[in-house]
């Protein structure tokens, strides 16, 4: 079985998707991912995520190649290799408000970016960084307790993403929409961000966190358990496992790889629609009828 790495070598403009070996080659594409966190969970949740999106696009290839629209012979199949750093954040413990946490999520991303150049001598092809943060807001009405003098603001949990690396050629189209012909090309490393769903915690964890307590160890003291970030984190054990850590992560995180999946549409917001060899390049030859 041969393995080919996506590396940091700068690939010659205008863009040309490589041709696929066929399906009795048994190649695979080896894709490295740095993620800034040794935690299990959030891990987890980045496999998850990039692996729909590459799940998405190989069905779309399947069902162009069923009608006629490209080659004959099936991509290469592409190999996750992800790898957590135990990078620091930058930012508090337990960061509250979206600048603080948003921050924490890009400093995660770019020193895992950093981490992996160190350790392997070469660029990942993306790096992601996952940082969980609360909010305070005015009580809400079902949080008041008629029988008590203290009224406890309602603390909301939440997370930001942030996916770092260059917007390159072939990772491009790795990951681009069938619908994405053009895209301008990013040398330099580029963020993508998004941010989760936000949902209120009890008022128990509130009051722990209002004492100076870290979220992850105010569940663990309510809930009686011991190291449930790295489970299924709050948000499992209040929705009964219906959305885990990691699947609450997974949406997030597909969000943040938009500007790699539609980079026709967040490329330079002054740039009129691109032309093959000008400053837009064509994704993906094949597209086109071209081999």
């Amino acid at each position: 079985m041969v393995k080919e790495e996506l590396d940091s070598a700068k690939l010659d403009s205008p863009v040309k998707k490589p041709k696929a070996p066929s399906s009795s080659s048994s190649q695979h594409m080896l894709v490295k991912i740095a993620v800034g966190s040794s935690n299990p969970c959030k891990i987890e949740a980045v496999k998850q995520a990039l692996q729909r999106v590459l799940d998405r696009k190989a069905e779309e290839e399947q069902k162009a190649n069923e009608a006629g629209e490209e080659p004959t012979d099936k991509p290469f199949k592409v190999v996750l290799e992800v790898e957590g750093f135990g990078v620091e954040s930058g930012v508090a413990d337990q960061p509250f408000g979206d600048e603080e946490t948003r921050t924490g999520a890009k400093n995660r991303a770019k020193k895992a970016y950093e981490e992996y150049k160190k350790k392997h001598g070469s660029n990942p092809a993306l790096a992601i960084g996952l940082e969980g943060g609360l909010e305070w807001s005015s009580p809400m009405d079902d949080d008041e307790d008629e029988d008590s003098d203290e009224i406890i603001d309602t603390l909301w949990c939440m997370a930001w993403m942030a996916v770092y690396g260059k917007r390159r050629k072939l990772l491009v189209d790795l990951l681009a929409s069938e619908d994405s012909k053009f895209y301008t090309e990013k040398q330099k490393p580029t963020f993508g961000l998004a941010k989760t769903g936000m949902f209120p915690l009890p008022s128990a964890i509130a009051k722990m966190v209002q004492d100076d307590m870290e979220l992850g160890d105010a569940d663990d003291k309510l809930f009686g358990r011991v190291n449930g970030k790295k489970s299924n984190g709050t948000v499992g054990i209040l929705t009964n496992n219906v959305i885990t850590r990691a699947e609450y992560y997974e949406q997030a995180l597909i969000l943040a790889l938009v500007p790699w999946i539609r980079p026709d549409v967040y490329g330079n917001p002054f740039e009129k629609e691109p032309s093959p060899g000008f400053f837009g390049h064509l994704i993906c030859s094949s597209r086109n009828g071209k081999k």
